[in-house]
């Protein structure tokens, strides 16, 4: 059974936040302020060896497996 796992942002069905901060610029103009966003260290995996060949025959690569349909 898979666990409740609550998200991270807001719910994409619920009204964004209406909280608008600004402030004026040197010539008088208004300017929002964006609050920092958190930025959050990556991992990148690293690359798999490549598969190699499969040893099986053709004839066993390509028929289903024996009593399949039992």
């Amino acid at each position: 059974m898979p666990r409740h796992e609550p998200l991270g942002r807001a719910a994409p069905g619920a009204p964004p936040d209406m909280t608008v901060r600004m402030r004026r610029g040197p010539d008088g103009q208004l300017i929002p302020v964006v609050p920092p966003t958190v930025t959050v260290e990556t991992t990148e995996a690293a690359e798999r060896p490549p598969i190699p060949d499969d040893p099986r025959t053709a004839n066993q690569r390509n028929v289903p497996p024996y009593g399949a349909g039992i």
